[in-house]
C-alpha cells in the first residue's frame, strides 16, 4: 500500500513539473505537499528497515567474534540481547549486515543510536541551523519558487476586460557540497576505550562540520555549483533591507524599525528570530535609554538567566560566531549586523546521513586507527521577501 502511494505521488508530481509554462499557485502548493509526503514515507522505510535488521540480528542464537563461533543456546533471552547490544556497539566487526565495504578497506557502520545522536547533535550546535528551516534528504532537489510576485493595481468594473497579474516561476536547486574530517587515534585507545572514545570522536566531528557550515551559510557561501547562498548579504535579491538610524551604531530601535517598518505586514506572522555575531549582541544589551538604563531592562536582570540569549520583541535571538562581528559591519554596507529571519525564507539541504567510517588497516603500521567522517550540505535562499537584514549607516 505505502509503495502504490509512494509511485501515485512521484507520478503526480512528475505531471506537475512537466506542465508547459508558470505553474498556478494550486501548482505549486501541491508540490510542497507532495514532497513533504515522500519524505514521511521514505523516513518511515528507513525507520522499518532499521527495525527489521535490529530484530534479525538481536534473533540469532550465535555470534562470532575473533573468527570463532560463540553459541547463545544456553542463554537467556536477556542474555542474548544484552550481547548483542555489547556486539553492535562494543565491536563492530561483530555487526554483520552493518558492515560497508570490506575488512581490507575498513568501513565499519557507527551504530544506528550513535547516528541519530550525531544528527541532533548537528542542528543543536549553536547557530543558522537553529533559525532556518533544515531538511535532510537522500537526494538533490529542485523547489520552485516565485521570482516575481504579483500586484493587483486597480479592480475592474461590469463588462470591461481584467488585467492580467503574471506571475513569474523559477526554480532553486539544491547541490552536494561536501566537507570531510579525519582523525587518528592509537589501537589501544581504540580497544580499551570505547564505545566512549568513539562518541566522542564522531561527536567532536559532527560539531566541527556544523561550526564550518554555518560559516558558508552565514558569510563565506559563493552561491550556485560553488556553495551556499549567504544569509548576510545586503544584495540579495528580494531580500528587504532596513538602515540603522545612527552612524555605525545599532540600537535596540533600529530593531523596532525593522520589524514594523521593514517587514511587509502580510509576513509578520511567520517564525522569526534574530540572528547575529555575540559582538553586535553585547552592544544590543548595553545600549542604555536617557535616564542610562539598560534598553533590555528585564533580560538585564536575573530574570533573563533561564533563556539560553533572551529574545527582542518576543523573538527569540540566535547567535553564530560567524555572523559578520559588529567591526565588519560597521566597515561596509555590504553586510547586515542583524537578520530578521523567518524560518521557511531560507532552507538547508542536508543529505543524510552523515557518513562515518572506522579504518583498523590503513594505518596499521604505525599503530593507529582511522576515524573519517563526511557531510554533504547546501544553503539556499527560497523566500528572502519574508526576511529584513539590517545594516549599518555608513555616513
Amino acid at each position: 500500500m505505502k509503495n502504490e502511494t509512494k509511485t501515485g505521488l512521484e507520478k503526480e508530481l512528475r505531471d506537475i513539473l512537466e506542465t508547459d509554462g508558470s505553474l498556478s499557485n494550486e501548482q505549486v502548493s501541491r508540490v510542497e505537499t507532495i514532497e513533504t509526503e515522500l519524505e514521511n514515507i521514505e523516513t518511515e522505510e528507513r525507520t522499518e528497515y532499521a527495525k527489521k535488521i535490529a530484530t534479525d540480528r538481536l534473533g540469532k542464537r550465535s555470534f562470532s567474534i575473533d573468527g570463532r563461533n560463540v553459541s547463545t543456546n544456553a542463554f537467556t533471552d536477556a542474555q542474548v540481547r544484552a550481547y548483542a547490544d555489547w556486539a553492535l556497539k562494543g565491536d563492530m566487526r561483530a555487526a554483520g549486515d552493518h558492515l560497508e565495504g570490506t575488512d581490507a578497506n575498513g568501513g565499519y557502520l557507527v551504530p544506528l543510536d550513535l547516528q541519530n545522536e550525531l544528527v541532533k547533535k548537528l542542528n543543536g550546535v549553536a547557530g543558522i541551523r537553529q533559525a532556518v528551516d533544515a531538511r535532510q534528504y537522500g537526494f538533490d532537489v529542485e523547489i520552485a519558487t516565485v521570482e516575481a510576485r504579483p500586484s493587483i493595481v486597480n479592480f475592474t468594473g461590469e463588462g470591461v476586460a481584467y488585467t492580467a497579474a503574471g506571475v513569474t516561476f523559477g526554480q532553486t536547486r539544491s547541490y552536494s557540497h561536501k566537507s570531510t574530517m579525519e582523525s587518528y587515534i592509537s589501537e589501544e585507545l581504540a580497544q580499551d576505550s570505547r564505545p566512549a572514545i568513539i562518541q566522542e570522536i564522531l561527536e567532536a566531528h559532527t560539531e566541527a562540520h556544523a561550526l564550518f557550515w554555518d560559516g558558508q551559510y552565514a558569510v563565506d557561501g559563493a552561491g550556485s555549483s560553488n556553495g551556499p547562498e549567504k544569509i548576510f548579504n545586503s544584495t540579495q535579491t528580494g531580500l528587504n533591507v532596513t538602515e540603522s538610524a545612527s552612524v555605525d551604531i545599532i540600537q535596540l530601535d533600529d530593531l523596532v524599525k525593522a520589524y514594523y517598518e521593514g517587514l511587509p505586514a502580510q509576513y509578520r506572522g511567520g517564525n522569526f528570530s534574530w540572528v547575529m555575531h555575540p559582538t553586535v549582541e553585547y552592544a544590543l544589551r548595553s545600549d542604555t535609554d536617557g535616564n542610562e538604563r539598560f534598553q533590555l531592562m528585564p533580560q538585564a536582570l536575573s530574570s533573563y538567566q533561564g533563556l539560553p540569549n533572551g529574545n527582542i520583541l518576543g523573538m527569540p535571538v540566535v547567535i553564530s560566531t560567524n555572523a559578520p562581528t559588529y567591526a565588519e559591519a560597521q566597515a561596509t554596507a555590504a553586510v547586515p549586523a542583524v537578520m530578521l529571519m523567518e524560518r521557511s525564507s531560507y532552507r538547508i539541504f542536508d543529505r543524510l546521513p552523515m557518513t562515518t567510517q572506522r579504518d583498523e588497516f590503513s594505518k596499521g603500521s604505525e599503530g593507529k586507527v582511522v576515524f573519517r567522517s563526511k557531510l554533504r550540505s547546501d544553503g539556499r535562499w527560497l523566500s528572502p521577501y519574508k526576511s529584513v537584514g539590517i545594516k549599518l549607516k555608513q555616513s
